[in-house]
């Protein structure tokens, strides 16, 4: 009888083991599939664009055309050029002028230079630069405003500012730019505001 009893009670055992065990799995399951109520809303599409900054000057792109190439100057000359800025880009910017790359050269000459493989014109050509009639950024000898950029002020999307380069030759400069030449270059920018 003891045996019998035993035996009952280990089946007993097995069976709420087997019972917890279905239960268990039977929970997982229906846990796994129960669920609160819910909404979702997509916003599809969502794009980034970046702008531009696009300089046109006189309505052109680089490579540009040559703006001075003015011979036989002198004592007391002077002269000028108008530039026409613009920013067909979509953002704004700053419009900024620098003569670069200055080349003096002695040239030929009848009378002997100070410094022998040196010209002087860079030193004694004046540069003063307009924006819409008014003086913006150092004026004075190439030799001296060289390598400095001129901050010709903002230039919004769509817009344009008129720029005027005049130069002239001091009267009182003398013989020391006789026969001289120099070649430089003029680089427009336009940087982000």
């Amino acid at each position: 009888m003891r045996r019998k009893e035993s035996d009952e009670k280990m089946l007993n055992k097995k069976l709420l083991a087997g019972l917890i065990v279905i239960g268990l799995v039977g929970f997982a399951l229906g846990w796994g599939t129960y669920s609160y109520f819910s909404d979702t809303e997509t916003s599809s599409g969502n794009t980034f664009s970046a702008g531009t900054l696009d300089l046109k000057v006189n309505g052109q792109d680089g490579p540009l055309p040559i703006y001075f190439n003015v011979g036989d100057v002198k004592p007391g000359d002077s002269g000028s050029v108008n530039i026409l800025l613009s920013n067909t880009g979509s953002l704004s910017g700053e419009a900024i002028l620098t003569f670069t790359n200055i080349v003096d050269s002695p040239g030929t000459t009848p009378e002997p230079e100070i410094l022998p493989d040196m010209g002087e014109l860079s030193e004694n050509l004046c540069i003063t630069i307009y924006v819409d009639s008014r003086e913006v950024g150092p004026a004075g000898p190439l030799a001296i405003i060289a390598d400095q950029p001129i901050h010709l002020g903002p230039l919004g999307s769509g817009q344009s500012i008129s720029l005027t380069i005049k130069w002239h030759i001091p009267s009182g400069v003398g013989n020391v730019i006789m026969g001289d030449s120099v070649t430089f270059d003029i680089e427009f920018s336009l940087v982000q505001a």
